[in-house]
């Protein structure tokens, strides 16, 4: 590796994909329609057992236009975790409605299912469930919690491609929104979204909102966006989601190989799974209570590194006026300066985990 330098991921570009984005080139198909586009929805769909996939030109959009055929609108409110990226806190946003920040679970680091029910109010539409690092969240009680209490359940599924449990995952959400981004298990040669759902209706309205509110060209039923995925990134993720699952067995494999590692290591807490869930390990997150001191070692041996995520939603400026903006919120607070993510990424060699594990026992 050039400088002996370890990433925190590698991006994927095979030949193949280097071909047919030739062969799109050749074919003249510049915008964002056609059998490159369609293709690739049709093996997504296909993939992971949903009736309907609609891409977008992002994750945070794929979220956003869930949201507005979902009807959900300014005054309502919708929870989402407190732990996780804005986008998710942002499409919300977007649509004038309110999110309710939930703290974590201690064992898990993603949404508490506790918390989420003392959260729920008259003014409650929606619960959006982040799939966070790689592993499903608690879909099965948090379908009871949304059918309970008369809630739409969106996952954020940015970060789990090919995650799932002891039922698919969309047996219990209304819809969820995908992330094509290059960093991703299954990532573009740049932005990228889905939306995927079994409900025509919805699947109908999202297919509207992402063309200019247009069904048939020129004839506007609802004011739209400019949403649309480019085919030369349909014709990428056509062919690399052939490899998905492949590349998530390997990421197991290396997730494994962390944990009988690091396993015993007083000074870590390693993730833990879901009864029932498969995870995809998009990150590999431990806590540790000394990281700043980690994070120098892993700087001077040329590890990179990530922090996912630094500074929680509810002390982000973009939310100060929020009604939590800093207020106290518990595991988010504390956790938020333990959680550090190792590299991971199909194809590490042992020598890699090796270096990760040693610099990690010498200096945790």
């Amino acid at each position: 590796m050039k400088n002996n330098f370890l990433p925190l991921y590698k991006p994927s570009i095979s030949s193949k994909e280097i071909k047919n984005v030739n062969s799109c080139l050749k074919d003249g198909w510049i915008s964002s329609k056609g059998k490159f586009v369609s293709s690739f929805e049709a093996a997504f769909k296909k993939k992971f057992g949903y009736k309907f996939a609609t891409v977008t030109t992002n994750g945070t959009t794929a979220l956003h236009l869930a949201l507005l055929s979902l009807n959900i609108k300014p005054g309502d409110e919708v929870i989402v975790p407190n732990i996780t990226f804005v986008a998710s806190v942002n499409a919300i946003s977007y649509v004038g409605a309110k999110p309710i920040l939930v703290d974590i679970n201690r064992n898990t680091w993603l949404m508490d299912i506790n918390e989420i029910k003392k959260k729920i109010t008259k003014k409650t539409k929606a619960i959006i469930a982040v799939n966070l690092y790689g592993q499903l969240a608690n879909l099965k009680e948090l379908n009871k919690i949304a059918k309970a209490n008369s809630l739409k359940l969106i996952e954020d599924s940015a970060q789990s491609h090919g995650a799932l449990n002891d039922s698919f995952s969309n047996n219990y959400s209304v819809a969820a929104a995908y992330s094509f981004y290059p960093g991703k298990n299954l990532g573009a040669w740049g932005d990228g979204g889905a939306v995927t759902t079994n409900n025509k209706k919805l699947y109908e309205k999202i297919l509207m909102l992402r063309n200019w509110g247009s069904i048939k060209k020129y004839y506007h039923e609802e004011k739209g966006f400019n949403s649309r995925l480019q085919p030369l990134q349909g014709v990428v993720l056509s062919e690399k989601v052939k490899k998905l699952s492949s590349w998530n067995k390997q990421r197991n494999v290396i997730a494994k190989k962390y944990i009988e590692a690091l396993d015993g290591n007083k000074n870590i807490v390693l993730p833990k799974i879901i009864e029932g869930n498969s995870h995809v390990w998009h990150l590999f997150v431990i806590r540790i209570k000394n990281r700043n001191k980690v994070l120098k070692e892993f700087d001077s041996h040329k590890v990179e590194f990530g922090i996912h995520y630094p500074v929680p939603i509810h002390k982000q400026k973009a939310y100060k006026e929020h009604k939590q903006y800093g207020r106290k919120i518990q595991l988010a607070d504390l956790y938020s300066s333990q959680l550090l993510s190792l590299p991971i990424f199909p194809k590490m060699q042992d020598q890699e985990i090796e270096r990760v594990v040693e610099t990690i026992k010498k200096y945790s």
